[in-house]
């Protein structure tokens, strides 16, 4: 059978579960609406439960106004909740069960047997009723391997289409999610996911290395939003596998996502967080700004344009000669070599004490003060190619 391969956008049921956030109804459809534009393939809307009364209204206005095609909703392995769930008949249904002897014995006060058992009944009950079963083992990270390996056996038994590794409080490591993801493939021939928590700022990376250890599957959020730290950011695993990996999500519209999300959950957008930050692309070191002028790609992973961003070249205090000599072309200025050792020193320190570049006309000032009227080691060359040309 072969296999699909995606993200897995949970902005909606993990992001709506971060402290402060409350997403209204408008605010998740439109977000659902701006997922499937990116091109996520697989948008987990919220928790099947009775409880939650406006879950059909979502369920159908997702269907019918973000033209969702692969919706999504967890569940946990108790009989009201997957009725409800199959009442709302999704793509993907997403049991969850812990699988860790605290999470056992802590939220479920039963022994493993009891786990064992429970997995086997709930899957029984849904898996001719739903197209695609997916099974969370929640805190797979922190769970004996030999009982992990006892549970991914019963779901590959029953008909599991997925197993999806929660690593809950976000204490795996790349190395280590690599080396789990591979040892399940041997032992489960469905699909795999990962469901990475940023407890210690490896959810993202974690993510792409269970991916590239052939993990089929990987759930994100917007901005990282989930409980505490957050969870795998849709910008960075997604921008990487479509810059770096050739995946087709419509990276320019990473940015519109982000800040509709940042303005329902009342959240920043730093100016240089990776993919879609405001001044990723600013660069004011002299070296860098040396390198980027001659070919931008000697300092940049991948065009700014691809994110809907702009190069932002910045000459001030940290800049060195040929910086200067950039600066000064800019305004259409040539510096003799003798000149310029003077005129660099004298520019950097102008900046220093300003602390910022300087603008069109201090610069022009400054190069007066150094001497630089015509004849004196400067040349203006638009002013040169005006006076030839008349």
């Amino acid at each position: 059978m072969e296999h699909v391969r995606g993200l897995v956008d949970s902005t909606l049921r993990e992001g709506s579960q971060a402290m402060g956030v409350a997403f209204s109804l408008e605010q998740k459809v439109e977000i659902a609406r701006h997922l499937v534009r990116v091109g996520i393939e697989e948008v987990e809307v919220g928790i099947a439960s009775p409880l939650d009364r406006e879950l059909p209204v979502l369920v159908a206005r997702c269907r019918r106004e973000a033209g969702l095609s692969r919706l999504a909703l967890w569940c946990r392995c108790r009989e009201e909740d997957i009725a409800c769930a199959l009442r709302l008949a999704p793509e993907v249904l997403s049991l969850s069960v812990p699988v860790s002897d605290r999470h056992i014995a802590i939220k479920l006060n039963l022994g493993r047997a009891a786990v064992v058992e429970m997995v086997a009944r709930a899957i029984a009950r849904v898996r001719a009723a739903v197209p695609y079963l997916s099974l969370g083992l929640e805190d797979a990270t922190r769970a004996d391997p030999e009982f992990l390996r006892e549970i991914v056996t019963v779901a590959g038994a029953s008909g599991v289409d997925r197993i999806r590794i929660a690593d809950t409080v976000g204490v795996a490591t790349p190395g280590a999610m690599a080396a789990l993801v591979s040892e399940l493939r041997r032992n489960f021939a469905g699909e795999i996911g990962v469901h990475m928590h940023n407890d210690f700022g490896m959810a993202t990376a974690n993510a792409l290395a269970a991916l590239e250890a052939g993990a089929h599957w990987a759930d994100v959020t917007v901005l990282g939003l989930g409980e505490r730290a957050g969870n795998s950011r849709l910008e960075e695993v997604a921008g990487y596998l479509a810059l770096q990996g050739g995946r087709s999500y419509e990276t320019t519209l990473f940015k519109s996502l982000a800040r509709l999300a940042a303005d329902c959950s009342g959240r920043k957008i730093e100016a240089h967080q990776p993919v879609i930050g405001a001044g990723i692309f600013a660069c004011e070191t002299g070296l860098h700004l040396a390198g980027l002028v001659k070919d931008p790609q000697t300092y940049e992973p991948y065009e700014p344009i691809l994110v809907g961003a702009r190069r932002q070249l910045s000459y001030g205090a940290k800049v060195g000669r040929q910086g200067v000599v950039e600066r000064l072309r800019q305004l259409g200025l040539h510096c003799q070599e003798a000149q310029l050792g003077r005129l660099a020193e004298a520019f950097r320190g102008q900046c220093r004490d300003l602390g910022r570049p300087l603008y069109d006309r201090e610069v022009l000032l400054l190069v007066a003060e150094c001497g630089g009227q015509p004849g004196r080691g400067y040349t203006n060359r638009q002013s040169s190619r005006q006076e030839q040309s008349s």
